[in-house]
């Protein structure tokens, strides 16, 4: 085979990649999950020089579908490679509307790298309860 040849299957196969690589991002775009009861969250972690940790959160549905929303918080400490659960962070709120915000703080036992984890599940008349988890991190 020729240079030229060689150049042009190289050319052709490098096309067919691209187009393929192409067609799965629009198919992935297309398929990706819609939730059935909730439109939006919002999360924020931050913690204090004080080493005072506070979750805010909002959860937005819809008017017309979303009937109750239950979202746990539980904040945890970084020990070498895993997470352990702080004592007495953990918060389960229960909201029977279509939206509601949040907000829970706790004094750290100590300084390190904190994770907190906000799990809402929204229910309503759009099809199966949306299950949702947001993980945020801050250290003092």
């Amino acid at each position: 085979m020729g240079m030229k040849a060689r150049n042009r299957v190289i050319s052709f196969v490098m096309l067919c990649v691209m187009l393929f690589a192409l067609t799965m991002q629009v198919c992935a775009d297309a398929i990706v999950p819609r939730y059935n009861n909730a439109d939006t969250t919002n999360e924020t972690f931050a913690i204090d020089s004080n080493g005072v940790a506070t979750v805010w959160y909002t959860c937005n549905g819809y008017s017309n579908k979303t009937t109750t929303i239950k979202v746990e918080t539980q904040l945890q400490k970084k020990t070498w490679w895993w997470y352990n659960n702080v004592d007495g962070a953990y918060w389960k709120d229960v909201i029977d509307y279509y939206c509601c915000a949040g907000e829970h703080s706790i004094q750290l036992p100590q300084s390190g790298t904190y994770k907190a984890i906000v799990t809402y599940t929204v229910y309503g008349s759009g099809g199966v309860a949306d299950v949702i988890t947001k993980e945020l991190e801050a250290s003092y």
